[in-house]
């Protein structure tokens, strides 16, 4: 699963500090994590020729990937940040050395599937897996601070949640830190008991498990929300083109050349704004007397709120594009265009798809008959 979402995000890895932060970030962890299996450590051991090398490598990755995390919140919310050289920076250097002097000094006499569970309790080891430990818990620390934090002023809802999982991955990052320095003073002092060890294990890897896959979920998550945006956008799109087409076939002048953008979210863009062109264009076919008709009609069909507004706009647009197209000279009087669906896109959305579904209505076929009977 992490080499899944590393390959998918290679490319990303060169567009955006954020997007690198965190591709580095699920390409170091999910080396760390191959360099787990004892096919691949043995491996690497002999190809090099020192003990339990890979071990080493394996932590130094892991920090990477802490420092890569904490990289990627900061980016996302404090962006003015994300091209100095902080402390952090420094004190991961630092972290990185200090345990490759200490993996230095471990007695390694033989090669060992487990060098923690070889060497625990030693000096050196519980300097090397304790610098590893505190420095992880105050970077996944930080970085759920962040998360947690940003996730309170996030806008959209995807967006709010992908952040709380993200948090939610740091926080079992600490446990995973915790749970580990205290085994590591209990295997020092001479404390621990088989049944210690076997609960230290199982938290371990339990908490480690869960923060992976909590951050695999969270980071992933907005690709989700893009993804449901997108389809929202296609629904949209395919709502509004039956309208898009009849206003614009009366006023074909307004819709623009070039083709159409392949993001969905601008092609919707550019089809309500030609809408909204066209019933400008179409304005000066409907006189205040239709608007007026049109309105009472809307109530007397059982619009009410902001249904009433668009279904009276969509009636008198279906009047004065159907006199436009017949040849009927305009009214000359200028009234004012109906009020817009909403501040964002979504309610204008909601507002044009009403417009939309009204006026391909039976209600405005009878409509357009009641003003086209004589007076």
């Amino acid at each position: 699963m992490l080499w899944t979402v590393t390959v998918w995000r290679a490319p990303s890895a060169f567009r955006t500090p954020k997007a690198r932060a965190l591709w580095v970030a699920f390409a170091s962890v999910t080396a760390a994590m191959t360099l787990r299996r004892p096919e691949v450590l043995h491996t690497l051991d002999d190809a090099v020729g020192i003990h339990n090398f890979g071990t080493l490598i394996k932590q130094l990755l892991g920090a990477v990937g802490a420092g890569a995390v904490l990289d990627f919140v900061i980016v996302i919310s404090r962006p003015e940040a994300e091209r100095r050289i902080r402390p952090r920076h420094f004190l991961a250097l630092a972290s990185m050395a200090a345990m490759t002097v200490a993996f230095a000094c471990i007695d390694r006499p033989a090669e060992v599937d487990d060098l923690f569970d070889a060497t625990a309790g030693t000096f050196w080891a519980t300097v090397y897996y304790a610098v590893f430990q505190i420095y992880l818990g105050v970077a996944m620390g930080v970085a759920g601070y962040l998360f947690l934090g940003s996730a309170r002023h996030a806008a959209q809802r995807w967006l709010r949640v992908s952040l709380r999982i993200l948090g939610a991955g740091t926080v079992m990052g600490i446990v995973y830190s915790v749970v580990r320095v205290g085994y590591l003073v209990l295997r020092l002092t001479g404390l621990t008991g088989a049944s210690t060890i076997h609960l230290a294990d199982t938290a371990t890897n339990f908490s480690r498990s869960t923060a992976i896959g909590l951050i695999l979920i969270g980071s992933s998550f907005p690709a989700v929300g893009l993804a449901w945006r997108q389809v929202q956008d296609y629904r949209a799109l395919r709502a509004l083109r039956p309208l898009w087409e009849a206003l614009t076939a009366a006023a074909p002048g307004l819709v623009l050349k070039t083709s159409l953008l392949r993001s969905p979210r601008m092609r919707l863009h550019r089809v309500m704004i030609e809408i909204r062109d066209a019933g400008l264009a179409l304005a000066p076919y409907a006189t205040s007397g239709l608007r007026e008709r049109a309105r009472k009609a809307a109530e007397d069909a059982g619009h009410t709120g902001p249904g009433l507004e668009a279904a009276a706009e969509a009636l008198w647009l279906r009047v004065a594009s159907e006199a436009k197209a017949s040849g009927t000279a305009p009214s000359g009087a200028h009234a004012h265009p109906a009020e817009q669906g909403g501040l964002d896109l979504e309610g204008e959305v909601a507002f044009l798809t009403t417009v939309a579904e009204v006026y391909h209505s039976p209600a405005a076929d009878t409509f357009i008959r009641t003003c086209q009977e004589p007076a």
